[in-house]
């Protein structure tokens, strides 16, 4: 309990900083191009997040896994590098789309492709030290790289008479790399031990094993970063004109303000895995489904409490943080508020999924909760209230699918019990 309560301290600091430093981009541009930075940061968490957080809670629970084989960071550090080339792949295939997304910023591309290839030593290093059991560092590391995130955007908002968005995109890169490569090094030179050793018995793990477990993830992982980033990034691509694009940059922070609890519950949740694990593994699937009813009681309370406080304070909120220029009315803030209550709670009931290793279900959970965001993203006119409607109903479609899932395992283990 002590190490998640380091890490705890940890995300909650660096969720200050990495607000601090969007706070400095958006007081640094204008709104329009806010917007192209905008999409910049939320394809930043789709191809690190989406594409290598399942990598992350692989290597947290290969390197707890009793007996486990050897060679367990190779085998996650060539796995990671394969998916890193593969999403360099779909970057060239997308250029033009994200080209436009950019503003039409080339250099920003360029940022993305470099991003890929950091992203991959960044999340073997946090769920290597998960799974080590050096929350300490995992920690420091994290801090780490939120302060050069605000160093280095202070620095070019200080040096540079007009900073445009590609200046700020290659803050993020540089920060990632700075603050990880160095513990990447010390990870490959054996310098940072496990708690626990190797078993020689159990043999080499092969990377197909650890793709083999990842790709099921990797599917859920996926469908929830582009549940969470899509509509950033989209609303800038549907802007017919400038004042379309001014206000898919004011979207863009109403929704940076919304989510920062998300900033917390995201990071953690690799860490509360080996909560939930060790009660699977203690029997007591009872306590962990009074677990899941509680939470999703809590969380409609934080729904209701985040429509009230959305409504009411939220434009005086981003007012305060990124500028006038970015206030938009408090039904845009309440109904993006909502929609991270719910996104919320699909994020923890789908750790209960993982910690049952029923991967397959985690992907079910998130890819219906992407079915109905697009559905509604096509079908509703408004460009801000679309794309506000589609994070909503998506994610409590996908919290209530997930839901489901846990409760019907339930339901099965005590009709087979009773058989």
């Amino acid at each position: 309990m002590r190490s998640v309560g380091l890490v705890v301290v940890g995300i909650v600091a660096s969720g200050l900083l990495i607000n601090a430093y969007l706070a400095i981009v958006a007081r640094s541009l204008t709104a329009a191009e806010y917007a192209y930075f905008g999409a910049f940061w939320s394809l930043a968490q789709v191809a690190g997040f989406g594409m290598f957080l399942s990598i992350e809670q692989e290597t947290a629970r290969l390197l707890q896994t009793p007996r486990r084989p050897l060679g367990v960071l190779r085998a996650v550090l060539l796995t990671a590098a394969t998916m890193a080339v593969a999403l360099l792949a779909v970057v060239a295939l997308g250029w033009p789309l994200l080209s436009k997304a950019f503003g039409g910023q080339s250099v920003t591309v360029v940022a993305v492709g470099v991003l890929c290839l950091v992203s991959a030593g960044q999340f073997v290093v946090r769920g290597a030290l998960i799974g080590m059991d050096r929350m300490g560092r995992h920690a420091a590391i994290m801090l780490l790289d939120s302060a050069l995130r605000v160093g280095l955007a202070a620095l070019v908002a200080t040096l540079m008479t007009t900073p445009g968005s590609p200046e700020f995109a290659w803050t993020l890169v540089v920060a990632i790399g700075l603050a990880h490569a160095p513990q990447l090094l010390s990870l490959l030179r054996r310098r940072t031990r496990a708690a626990t050793e190797p078993d020689p018995a159990a043999g080499r793990l092969a990377p197909r094993a650890v793709w083999t477990a990842v790709a099921p993830l990797l599917m859920g992982s996926l469908c929830a970063q582009l549940l969470l980033n899509g509509p950033p990034v989209l609303v800038p691509v549907l802007a017919q004109n400038q004042m379309d694009v001014t206000r898919a940059g004011q979207f863009l922070a109403v929704f940076t303000l919304a989510r920062i609890p998300l900033f917390l519950v995201v990071p953690l949740q690799t860490a509360l895995l080996p909560i939930f694990t060790s009660i699977l593994h203690a029997g007591d699937r009872t306590a962990l489904v009074r677990v899941v009813r509680w939470l999703s009681l809590g969380l409609l309370a934080l729904a209701a409490a985040a429509l009230g406080l959305g409504f009411l304070i939220g434009p005086w909120l981003v007012g305060l943080i990124f500028g006038p220029a970015y206030v938009l009315p408090g039904s845009h803030v309440a109904l993006l508020a909502v929609g991270v209550a719910a996104y919320i709670g699909l994020v923890l009931v789908t750790q209960v999924l993982v910690a049952s290793v029923r991967h397959r279900l985690v992907a079910w959970s998130w890819l219906s909760g992407l079915l109905v965001a697009g559905v509604v993203l096509a079908v509703v006119p408004d460009l801000l209230l679309r794309a506000e409607l589609a994070f909503l109903l998506g994610s409590a479609a996908g919290w209530l699918v997930g839901t489901g899932l846990v409760l019907s395992e339930r339901r099965e283990r005590e009709l087979q019990s009773v058989s």
